[in-house]
């Protein structure tokens, strides 16, 4: 059960981080350092060393703390690995990574040394700015409100505040603002509300799990916050008040044990839609490990109670297949996840959802797809298959057993379809793919194909990955392409930010984005995989490479950039530092842009921190 605390005067704000923790004490034997390190090099080394590209870098275990290492073996994301191992030796191998050790009878607390400058008492009373994942019903990406930021101003942006999370190593909560405040999850599960003047909490909610999408807010008639509404990483679905932090009603929207809530929730009248994925796609590279049973879902609920009105799976319910070769039974289909925010169609009482690639073998039609679901029902109204076949799990990258026959090439839809009208009126649903490529769909026609175009070379680290703009004339689209894709990229790779014409796919402007990475520890890449937003002139996009940039929208050229990856010192009493900014598109509010940084998974440059410019730091 998630618990809430309040700040009165903002003098100090201290967060409870039970059940117990790691605190430093004296020294230990240097026997139980030398079994750390031996456990860790048995049982993690392999991966966390260069061969799983998914897995944080060893440097990366600096920033961690005792707990966050001795949970994930216990019962995280490194559980199966930790079956192997007695608590003792978890706890040892905790003490090797962090140089502290792990007491279970004591609490860390961690302080807040501002001061906010409203009670947390005080009633909100603005509107809601950015709304969600992309800001609009229609996930466009795009601030038509934006009226003081523009191309003849935007090289004025300076820092005004930053904010640090507590023990964190990655942000991957995008902000929703208000004028007064920025609501925003965090990785150990704490939800904040931040004073909008200078970054200090007003308020907190601790979920069970990492918050990873961005929160959507319900709001009054007049656009005031009244509830938040976000999924977390063990698959739970939370509504709390805007107002206190208070929870309002907890549910478990999948009964699968590797379920997990990566993608954004969002809200339509009086319902809530949760998109549920899945960690088996990575858990299949295990040898022993049965694949695959997990099925993708899409799944309504109440939004004053929590209580499911509808679920729709992508897949048929498993069934057992074949033997593995290493004699384990498969099972299939499965798979087919919803990464991403969906994306609602009032006019026509539909929610679209972009899909993942199957598990398993046999592959399915609705995977790699974009789904028309009914708002009432979730019955599933039409499908549109973009890449047939695609059957990928981890096995296949490390030629372990449960690798499909299908084989790849793992082109998961992992950014929100956008639904808007091009120049001419007609609306259109635009979708980008990992392959590199982009469509446009028409939803009057039941998702038939009006065109489309090769954005990048694509592959499992390629093409689009969390998210593209719109500005009603032209379609922004961020390329990742990095060159570790093969074998399933085609052609040129062009990491960067592009222009498309809405109406025929013309790709209008290129801006293949040169390598300003110097030699260290972490990946360092300047293609973009976070999602790209925008204003009526200019455009804002984060690369792997930690650099948050502003692009002319008429012609691709650079007006400003600043590099995150790099320590902001001690904010709000923590130290701060930027890295990769791999997901979090930025989030455009009165002359102000919000954006996160920092991600330490697939071996890129940690971080903490959620960043806020403005004109000349005002």
């Amino acid at each position: 059960m998630g618990s809430k605390k309040q700040t009165r005067s903002c003098i100090a704000l201290w967060l409870s981080l039970a059940p117990a923790l790691v605190l430093a004490q004296p020294a230990p034997d240097d026997a139980e350092r030398a079994e750390g390190e031996a456990q860790y090099t048995l049982f993690c080394a392999e991966c966390h060393e260069g061969a799983m590209l998914e897995a944080p870098q060893r440097a990366a275990f600096e920033l961690y703390t005792p707990r966050r290492i001795v949970d994930a073996l216990e019962f995280g994301s490194m559980a199966t690995s930790g079956m192997a191992l007695t608590r003792a030796q978890k706890r040892n191998i905790a003490y090797y990574l962090t140089g502290d050790r792990y007491d279970e009878a004591r609490i860390e607390t961690v302080g807040f040394n501002c001061e906010a400058t409203r009670a947390a008492s005080s009633p909100l009373t603005r509107a809601v700015a950015w709304n969600g994942w992309g800001g609009t019903a229609g996930n466009t990406r795009h601030q038509a409100n934006e009226t003081i930021l523009n191309k003849s101003n935007v090289n004025q942006l300076q820092l005004k505040w930053a904010f640090a999370f507590p023990g964190a190593t990655r942000t991957r909560s995008q902000p929703v603002v208000t004028p007064e405040v920025t609501f925003i999850g965090s990785q150990d599960g704490t939800v904040y509300a931040l004073d909008n003047a200078n970054g200090c909490p007003w308020w907190t909610f601790t979920a069970d799990a990492e918050v990873r999408g961005a929160i959507f807010v319900d709001t009054t008639d007049a656009g005031v916050p009244e509830t938040l509404l976000f999924g977390d990483f063990s698959g739970q679905a939370y509504a709390i008040d805007a107002h206190t932090g208070a929870l309002k009603w907890k549910t478990d929207v999948h009964a699968h044990p590797q379920s997990t809530i990566t993608g954004s929730v969002i809200a339509h009248q009086d319902t809530v839609i949760v998109p549920v994925s899945s960690l088996e796609v990575l858990l299949a590279a295990r040898v022993g490990y049965s694949c695959c049973t997990f099925r993708g879902a899409l799944v309504a609920l109440d939004i004053r109670t929590g209580e499911e009105r509808w679920r729709t799976y992508t897949t048929d319910e498993p069934r057992p297949t074949i033997l593995s070769t290493a004699g384990i039974q498969q099972y299939g289909p499965s798979g087919a996840p919803i990464w991403s925010s969906p994306t609602i169609d009032a006019q026509r009482n539909l929610v679209y959802a972009g899909t993942g690639e199957n598990y398993s073998s046999p592959a399915n039609a609705y995977s790699d797809a974009v789904l028309a679901m009914d708002l009432g029902t979730g019955q599933i109204v039409w499908s549109a298959q973009l890449t047939r076949d695609d059957a990928w799990n981890g096995a296949c990258s490390r030629g372990t057993p449960n690798c499909p026959e299908e084989n790849g090439p793992d082109y998961d839809i992992g950014a929100s379809p956008i639904l808007t009208r091009d120049e001419n009126g007609r609306e259109l649903i635009l979708v980008g793919q990992k392959s590199g490529m982009v469509y446009a769909l028409d939803p009057a026609n039941d998702g038939t194909l009006v065109w489309e175009r090769r954005g990048g070379s694509g592959g499992t680290m390629g093409g689009v990955h969390y998210g593209m703009s719109s500005n009603g004339e032209k379609l922004f689209v961020g390329i990742s392409d990095l060159p570790t894709n093969n074998p399933y990229n085609v052609g040129e790779g062009h990491p960067g930010v592009h222009a498309l014409q809405l109406s025929s796919g013309e790709i209008l402007w290129r801006n293949d984005l040169p390598n300003k990475c110097e030699p260290g520890p972490f990946l360092c890449w300047q293609g973009i995989s976070a999602a790209v937003s925008s204003t009526a002139d200019v455009v804002f996009a984060g690369g792997l490479d930690g650099i948050l940039r502003a692009f002319d929208a008429e012609d691709g050229s650079i007006l400003w950039e600043t590099n995150t990856r790099q320590s902001f010192g001690t904010r709000n009493g923590i130290a701060a530092t930027g890295g990769s900014i791999e997901a979090d598109g930025p989030v455009i509010m009165n002359g102000q842009v919000f954006v996160t940084s920092g991600y330490e998974k697939w071996a890129e440059a940690p971080g903490n921190v959620l960043l806020v410019y403005s004109l000349n730091g005002e």
